[in-house]
């Protein structure tokens, strides 16, 4: 059974994405009648342009390959690579759900990829392999929801409403939640009663005015969804809840621009820019053309602070011929194995990409990237310098090669959005507190809703979003009936 059902409802879950289908899916699953709704055409959120990493202590699939973790090591870490600026008893909840989460993908046949679990170091590295992904990232993940989706809805107790989109709450006159306000793909508005309504709306990483807002004005470059524009962390504000964390951004280092759509990164192509991964080659240079971290550094944290710094978070990749023709490539997602960039498309690049730049002398190349002449020559040579006796400045132990080959090359790269820092602030029942720290009645929220930055952070804590957002929603479906 598929048709659409009357409110009221017991549950009623805002955004089909990550933390929302699991918690709409275990709701029905539980016996609760269930309206899950996303303003967008289809289910699946971020997790169409997400790698999907998830991490998990003391699973099923760690133990196969004889890794002895538990979650209190793996909660010890978290703390460590957010530096104590994370919420420790969600990060506490989080961790302890984590096995269950992982366990139960396993069950439902999900596609891992079969080097999983593995210690990853895109972000700042665990001190145990419990990192995993899907064989299509995120889309991993989308493929069992559509299935337990699909099981869920048959049992009748599951409505989903797409291209509807919440345009408010609805309350009781005394703080309490009792339904929301929707508007569907032909432009009227209805209100539906929930017993229970779940933000779980994702971010606002497309929404430039609501991100200086939240975000204390850095600039923005986003791969977050379209649809990502803050509409559930506002009404939540709306109904008395708090926002947090927005001083707590962190860029991830080094996304390229889609080429026209100024702002937009295109998370598919990523740059390998991983010394674990990828030794470098080439120098990253800032927009006053000067060497601003050692492009070697063992830790992704320093170096995405060492950007944070950076005028306009903005520097350009640069090489030259010998490096372009010998060095293992830098552009393409090596995490999924989705690469647009073979050797024709990069030369064409170079031809006609706004972000794509190659000069005959290094003068020309500083006068193509708008960099002060002299400056990139300097840098440059004090480089080579570097790559010759072995000591550079800014502690860089890579040298493959010196960078004196014409013509030379520069791909401008930016700090990058990955997930939005700001969210509601919410107990660790899940509910959104407004400022005097006091449950709002029938309202929670989850996933990015709730701020990347309450379980990573000002770091990027592997695996804390993905998975948490999973195993939130499960156990809210699974509670809501109960608490």
């Amino acid at each position: 059974m598929t048709g659409q059902l009357d409110g009221p409802f017991d549950v009623i879950v805002i955004g089909a994405g990550t933390a929302g289908l699991p918690t709409a899916i275990s709701a029905a699953e539980r016996g609760a009648r269930t309206l899950l709704v996303d303003k967008s055409d289809d289910i699946g959120g971020t997790l169409h342009v997400t790698a999907g990493q998830m991490s998990a202590a003391g699973t099923e699939l760690q133990r196969r390959k004889g890794i002895e973790d538990h979650p209190d090591s793996h909660f010890e870490d978290a703390i460590r690579i957010a530096k104590g600026t994370s919420d420790a008893d969600l990060v506490r909840l989080a961790v302890d759900l984590a096995p269950g989460t992982l366990d139960w993908l396993t069950g439902e046949g999900f596609e891992f990829d079969p080097v999983c679990p593995k210690i990853f170091y895109g972000h700042e590295a665990y001190s145990v392999a419990r990192t995993y992904w899907g064989v299509d990232g995120g889309r991993s993940h989308l493929k069992v929801l559509r299935r337990l989706l699909a099981r869920a809805r048959e049992t009748g107790r599951l409505d989903l409403r797409l291209e509807t989109e919440m345009t408010g709450l609805t309350g009781d006159g005394t703080g309490a939640i009792t339904g929301i306000e929707v508007r569907g793909a032909g432009g009227g508005v209805e209100r539906i009663e929930g017993k229970n309504v779940v933000l779980t709306t994702g971010g606002y990483g497309a929404d430039p005015k609501l991100f200086a807002r939240l975000t204390q004005g850095f600039p923005l470059f986003t791969c977050a969804m379209p649809t990502s524009t803050g509409e559930g962390i506002l009404c939540g504000e709306s109904a008395g809840g708090v926002i947090r964390n927005g001083e707590k951004f962190l860029p991830t280092f080094g996304g390229i621009e889609v080429a026209g759509e100024p702002g937009r990164i295109d998370f598919e192509n990523m740059p390998n820019l991983i010394p674990q991964v990828r030794p470098p080659w080439e120098i990253y240079v800032n927009l006053k053309g000067r060497r601003f971290v050692a492009e070697d550094n063992p830790s992704v944290d320093a170096r995405e602070h060492a950007l944070m710094k950076q005028p306009e978070m903005t520097f350009w990749i640069v090489f030259d011929d010998h490096i372009l023709r010998n060095a293992p490539p830098f552009l393409g997602n090596w995490l999924t194995n989705r690469n647009e960039w073979d050797a024709a498309s990069i030369e064409a690049a170079f031809d006609s990409h706004p972000s794509f730049r190659r000069g005959a002398t290094l003068a020309e190349l500083a006068g193509l990237c708008g960099l002060d002449e002299s400056a990139l020559s300097a840098t440059v040579a004090e480089y080579n310098r570097a790559a010759k006796t072995g000591n550079d400045p800014l502690g860089r132990t890579n040298f493959p090669a010196p960078i004196s080959q014409p013509p030379f090359y520069a791909v401008k790269a930016h700090g990058t959005l990955l997930k939005s820092p700001a969210g509601l602030t919410i107990n660790t029942k899940l509910q959104v507190l407004d400022k005097d720290g006091r449950p709002i009645p029938n309202l929670h929220a989850l996933g990015e809703a709730i701020g990347g930055a309450t379980l990573s952070g000002q770091s990027f804590v592997g695996g804390m979003s993905v998975t948490p957002a999973l195993g939130f929603g499960r156990l809210l479906g699974g509670k809501l009936l109960q608490w």
